[in-house]
């Protein structure tokens, strides 16, 4: 099983380091739009017509898979209501528990991101011509990554998301 678990492990942390690189894409292709679409407005008096259909998207995208970027590296909201030093055992239930709430999202993610995709695949943007769908097409593929790191970490999974920070933290001291 050992050997499972490092394969698991080594797929979901190059899926996790291609999520983040393809979120530094969308975000820097929706601030070149943006700047750009100011510029023609103010400058030139002309704007792109597409500019802000295109940048609504790219942000829902980069929204989405830095959500799922969040569940990986723990980075979400958390309240601290109960003291440090609890049972072993009672902390595991929990972590276990929160997991299990991970997933459950997760799923209700796709169940609903499918229905969503479905719902709006007739009807198109009217800047780009677009299908509507591909806004939304962004909820499955976000929640498979949140199941799937909710699975790693239920069944005790190590990815090492501290390996994956050194990487693109490795110029910073």
């Amino acid at each position: 099983m050992g050997g499972f678990k490092k394969k698991a492990a080594k797929v979901m942390n190059g899926i996790h380091i291609g999520s983040v690189g393809f979120a530094m894409v969308l975000l820097v292709g929706m601030a070149i739009i943006i700047v750009i679409n100011v510029f023609m407005r103010y400058v030139l008096n002309t704007g792109i017509r597409w500019a802000e259909e295109v940048a609504k998207l790219l942000m829902v995208w980069f929204t989405f898979i830095g959500m799922a970027v969040g569940v990986k590296q723990a980075l979400h909201i958390s309240l601290h209501l109960l003291p440090k030093n609890l049972p072993v055992k009672l902390e595991l239930f929990l972590v276990f528990l929160k997991d299990i709430v991970t997933l459950i999202i997760g799923l209700v993610f796709l169940v609903y991101g499918i229905k969503i995709v479905e719902f709006t695949s007739k009807s198109i943007m009217p800047a780009t011509e677009w299908p509507s769908s591909l806004l939304y097409l962004i909820l499955p593929i976000t929640s498979i990554l949140i199941i799937s790191e909710a699975l790693m970490d239920i069944l005790r999974i190590d990815d090492d998301p501290r390996g994956i920070d050194a990487l693109f933290l490795k110029g910073e001291k």
